[in-house]
C-alpha cells in the first residue's frame, strides 16, 4: 500500500463515525418547521393562539386579539362590529347598538344629549322637545299632557281647519234695542253689502246670550243697494231653553222645525234680513251646527268675535259652503294646545268662565273669579 492509498483510508475512517453520531444521538433537536396560526402555541409574530378556528372569541383569525372595529362580533363582549369608524351608522365606535341616550345622533333621532332628562330640549325619546310630546320643557312650557292637551274655551268656533275660541259681542242693552229694527231691516252696525254674518250677542246687564244671523244691508240707511238675495240656514242641536227671540220680517222666515232645530229661509231685496235665538247657557255644554245655503245675493260669510274691551270685534272669514259649529264647554282643559294652563285673569274665555278681562279685579265688568259679569 502506497502513501496515497493510506491517506485515503484514514480520511474515510475519520468521516464515517461523524455521520453516524448526528443521525443517532438521543436528544438531538428536530429539524425546525415554520410557525402555524392555530397550533395552540404563541409563535413569533402572533399575539395569541387558542388552537381553534373560532373567529368570535378573544383570539380571532390571524392569531390577533379581538378588538372593536375588526369587523367580527366578539361573542358576549360586543353587540355589533361593522369594521368602520362611522359612529352614526347603526353600530357605534364602541361596538354598541345605537340607543337613545348614548350621546350619538343616530338615524331616526332628532337629537341625543346623552341623558334621560325629560325636561330639557332633548327628552328621552331623542326627538326635539315640542308642545304635545307629553314632557314639560323647563322654562318653555307650563304644562304638557301630550294627546290630552285640548282647547276647551267657553265657546269654540270650528269650520274645516278653522278652530278658535270666540267671545260674545257685549253691550249694555237688550238685544231688541241693539238690533234696532226699522224699514224692514236691522241696524246693528255689522250689516254689509252682500255679506252674511253670525255672532253671539250678550246683554251684560242681564247676561242673556243670543245667537244672531243676519244678511245684507238696508238701502234706506246706507245708500247701498242690496241685490235680490236668498239665504237658507239650518241650526241643529239647539239647547232646550233657547227660544226664537226675533224674526226680521215674519215668523215663517225663522222657526223651529223640531225641538232641537231651527230653519231660516230668507228672501230679500234692497234691505237686510235675519233672525236671532236667545237663552244659550254660558257656561254651558252644547254644540250647534249652522249649515248655510247662499243661493244668490251673498258673496261673503263671517263670524264676529267680541273681544275685550268692548266694543272691539274681530271679523273671522267663513267658507260659504261649509257647516260651522259653535260648541260650549262647562270646564276648561288641564292644559291647552299651546301648553299653557287655563286660569282666570289670563284674558282667554275658558270653559266654566262667564268673562275674562285679563285681571282678577272685581267691579270692572268681570268678577275676580271670572264667574260673573
Amino acid at each position: 500500500m502506497n502513501r496515497s492509498t493510506l491517506a485515503l483510508a484514514a480520511l474515510a475512517l475519520a468521516v464515517l463515525p461523524a455521520c453516524g453520531a448526528r443521525s443517532s444521538l438521543p436528544g438531538d433537536a428536530p429539524t425546525t418547521t415554520s410557525a402555524t396560526c392555530g397550533n395552540g402555541k404563541v409563535d413569533p409574530g402572533e399575539a395569541c393562539d387558542d388552537g381553534n378556528a373560532v373567529s368570535t372569541d378573544a383570539c380571532v383569525d390571524g392569531c390577533v386579539f379581538a378588538r372593536c372595529g375588526d369587523g367580527v362580533v366578539e361573542a358576549g363582549v360586543e353587540a355589533c362590529d361593522d369594521g368602520n369608524t362611522v359612529d352614526s351608522d347603526g353600530c357605534t365606535n364602541g361596538c354598541a347598538l345605537p340607543t337613545c341616550g348614548d350621546g350619538i345622533v343616530q338615524a331616526g333621532e332628532d337629537c341625543d344629549d346623552g341623558n334621560q332628562d325629560d325636561t330639557d330640549a332633548c327628552p328621552s325619546r331623542c326627538l326635539f322637545a315640542k308642545c304635545g310630546d307629553g314632557f314639560v320643557q323647563t322654562g318653555v312650557e307650563a304644562c304638557d299632557e301630550g294627546p290630552m292637551n285640548a282647547d276647551r274655551p267657553a265657546i269654540l268656533l270650528q269650520q274645516g281647519s278653522l278652530s278658535r275660541w270666540v267671545a260674545p259681542v257685549d253691550r249694555a242693552q237688550d238685544f231688541v234695542s241693539f238690533y234696532s229694527f226699522s224699514s224692514a231691516s236691522g241696524h246693528t252696525g255689522f250689516e254689509a253689502l252682500q255679506k252674511s254674518q253670525i255672532y253671539f250677542y250678550r246683554d251684560v246687564t242681564t247676561g242673556v246670550l243670543t245667537l244672531v244671523s243676519q244678511h245684507g244691508i238696508d238701502a234706506d240707511s246706507s245708500g247701498q243697494t242690496q241685490p235680490k238675495s236668498q239665504v237658507i240656514e239650518h241650526f241643529l242641536g239647539i239647547p232646550p231653553q233657547v227660544t226664537v227671540a226675533l224674526t226680521d220680517d215674519m215668523p215663517s222666515e225663522f222657526f223651529f222645525d223640531s225641538p232641537t232645530s231651527v230653519t231660516g229661509d230668507w228672501s230679500f231685496n234692497g234691505n237686510s234680513d235675519g233672525g236671532a235665538l236667545s237663552g244659550f247657557p254660558l257656561p254651558g255644554s252644547w254644540s250647534v251646527d249652522v249649515a248655510p245655503t247662499f243661493s244668490t245675493g251673498i258673496d261673503g260669510w263671517r263670524y264676529f268675535d267680541g273681544v275685550s274691551p268692548a266694543p272691539t270685534t274681530t271679523e273671522i272669514p267663513l267658507t260659504l259652503t261649509t257647516t260651522a259649529t259653535l260648541t260650549a264647554f262647562e270646564t276648561p282643559s288641564k292644559c291647552r294646545l299651546d301648553c299653557t294652563i287655563p286660569a282666570c285673569g289670563d284674558g282667554i274665555l275658558d270653559g266654566g268662565e262667564v268673562c275674562d278681562d285679563g285681571n282678577t279685579v272685581s267691579g270692572d265688568g268681570c268678577a275676580a273669579d271670572c264667574k260673573s259679569l
